[in-house]
């Protein structure tokens, strides 16, 4: 992968997140309506720590589904720096085993990073990679024609699904392509 994109780049600016005075129920609730494997538990905006639906699932078995989150911690989701190459983040998720890291800046969460994004902008890369190689065209008669000059690629990268696109728009802060502008 190209050293200069970012984690920034490719990341999902939402998480899955409750506070550690919500429930097992809220948490449980929220997990199922957003497909979630974790949540992340956050004081304030700082991670404190995770829940996973297995640890979720065995203390609903329990039958305390009021228990506060505080009480059901794992530990933190492991975690990137935004700023990170996403050549760095990739080797992370594949050492560690995982689908998702925890997005910070600093001590704040700012998003999440799955396995997903990465192979997403991968595909991207590769695409307007081999877009932007020059090609041989062959005359009518199947003889080599005189090259031509390829420009660089004039995408770009959306930064809500991590997709390339000939043009983005400025919604929130954020640089999206316009199948993410109606969201």
């Amino acid at each position: 992968m190209r050293n200069g994109i970012t984690v920034r780049d490719v990341m999902n600016r939402e998480f899955v997140g409750l506070s550690e005075s919500d429930t097992l129920a809220e948490a449980a609730e929220l997990m199922r309506s957003e497909s979630a494997e974790a949540v992340v538990v956050l004081r304030g905006s700082v991670p404190i720590g995770s829940l996973s639906t297995l640890t979720a699932m065995s203390a609903l078995l329990d039958g305390d589904r009021e228990r506060p989150l505080s009480e059901l911690l794992e530990p933190p989701m492991p975690s990137v720096e935004s700023t990170a190459s996403l050549a760095a983040a990739s080797q992370r998720l594949v050492s560690r085993g995982r689908s998702q890291l925890l997005v910070v800046d600093g001590d704040e969460a700012v998003g999440v990073l799955t396995s997903r994004d990465v192979l997403a902008a991968h595909e991207s890369i590769e695409t307007a990679a081999a877009e932007s190689q020059p090609t041989e065209p062959l005359t009518t008669d199947g003889r080599a024609a005189e090259t031509m000059s390829v420009g660089e690629s004039t995408q770009s990268i959306c930064e809500a699904c991590g997709s390339l696109a000939p043009e983005l728009s400025d919604i929130n802060g954020q640089q999206v392509c316009t199948d993410c502008r109606a969201y």
